[in-house]
């Protein structure tokens, strides 16, 4: 081999020896770092598990439930952030208590219960003069009946002031009409086409006490020689009565009856209007065929069905539910308070039962209503299918099962 050969093959050894050690070198460090990252990811994950392990325990210690949390809660915060950790509360927050003799935990409203009014047990009375109490905001009010009001501002009295009436107070406390002006229904003097008449206002041409004047009553002539005995001296022919009208006193048929025959001295008021179908409610109005008249009304209009004299819908009659007679199951609440939570109801001839708003029929039986209380119940908070966990008494609270943040202590909004 010549000099420029060897020269040549000795360059291109230690190329090759270089090149091998580079690929070596990058390898090793490719090597070291691996053993780095997988080393990097098992701490990260190690604290993370430390943490969650930690946060686990604190949890546990601040609820003595009796059972293990194996999982906890989260909650998104209102900045929208990440969700927080809680834990389970057992203390009622404000206006709510658990007061005795009531069922559930923090059922009773103290700012709107009558029988807990700012506190437990403290009752309102169950009835005022002219009225009745209530609970608002912790105290018990006086709601008075209609017409009556509390002038002097004692719950002893109840309503003690006739607003209806009483001319220092005509239509509310403190409202007087002028002297001489009576209060009548609210409001001082006497409408278009009334008289006052004492305290009253009447209607001088139809009233039989004050017929054409104040005092004059409506009564049959004393003097037998009278023109307005039209049948004759002392006769009142059948169902005829004396009725003052355009304020004169005469003899007239009775309400509801009528002389549609026109022989007013013959048999007097011989048709009774309630029930005639050919006078209905007046004389000549006939009912249709198959039609009967009932109070003076012919019975039944198109859609309605005649169930015992009372024309009804029995499409959406939940007392005649698809046919006289049948009626929908379940109580019916008078109110959202009232046991039962709702009313039956009636929709194309077919029963269910509707609940008031935050009650629910959960267990699907009509014949108890909407028995569950999705507000307060903790087998049924919020929804039939969200029970709270009975072991540490947590309650529900408007629909929520109650929990607080496990490191400030506090109920979570």
């Amino acid at each position: 081999m010549n000099l420029p050969s060897f020269t040549r093959f000795a360059r291109f050894a230690r190329f090759a020896r270089f090149a091998r050690f580079a690929r070596f070198a990058r390898f090793a460090r490719f090597a070291r770092f691996a053993r780095f990252a997988r080393f990097a990811r098992f701490a990260r994950f190690a604290s993370l598990g430390v943490l969650l392990l930690a946060l686990h325990a604190a949890c546990a210690r601040s609820v003595d439930s009796g059972f293990a949390a194996d999982s906890l809660p989260t909650f998104a915060t209102d900045s929208g952030g990440p969700p927080q950790l809680s834990c389970i509360s057992t203390e009622c927050p404000a206006p709510h208590a658990t007061c005795p003799g009531e069922p559930g935990l923090c059922t009773t409203n103290l700012q709107t219960d009558v029988d807990h009014c700012g506190a437990c047990d403290t009752r309102c009375p169950n009835k005022a003069p002219n009225g009745s109490f209530v609970c608002s905001g912790g105290q018990c009010h006086v709601v008075c009946d209609e017409y009556t009001a509390d002038c002097n501002h004692s719950a002893a009295d109840g309503c003690e002031t006739p607003t209806d009436s009483d001319p220092a107070n005509c239509g509310a406390c403190g409202n007087a009409c002028k002297d001489g002006v009576s209060c009548w229904r609210g409001a001082c003097g006497c409408p278009n086409g009334y008289t006052q008449c004492g305290t009253e206002c009447v209607k001088l041409d139809s009233d039989n006490l004050n017929c054409g004047a104040c005092g004059t009553a409506c009564t049959a002539p004393t003097d037998l020689a009278d023109p307005k005995w039209k049948c004759g001296a002392g006769v009142s022919p059948a169902h005829t009565k004396w009725q003052c009208m355009t304020a004169s006193c005469d003899l007239t048929c009775a309400s509801g009856y009528a002389d549609c025959n026109t022989n007013f001295c013959g048999d007097g008021c011989e048709t009774k209007l309630s029930d005639d179908p050919d006078n209905c409610g007046a004389c000549g109005h006939k009912c249709e065929l198959g039609k009967t008249c009932s109070g003076g009304t012919c019975l039944c209009p198109a859609g309605t069905t005649n169930c015992n004299g009372t024309c009804v819908d029995v499409n959406v009659d939940a007392t005649n539910c698809g046919g006289c007679g049948i009626t929908c199951p379940g109580p019916k609440s008078v109110s959202p308070r009232h046991p039962g939570g709702g009313s039956p109801a009636c929709t194309a001839g077919e029963c269910s039962y509707v609940c008031y708003p935050g009650f629910a029929n959960c267990d699907g039986k009509d014949e108890n209503g909407c028995e569950a209380n999705l507000d307060s119940s903790s087998l049924h908070c919020g929804s039939c299918a969200t029970p709270c966990p009975l072991g540490p008494g947590q309650p529900c609270v408007v629909g929520k099962c109650l929990t607080r943040d496990c490191d400030a202590g506090g109920p979570v909004k």
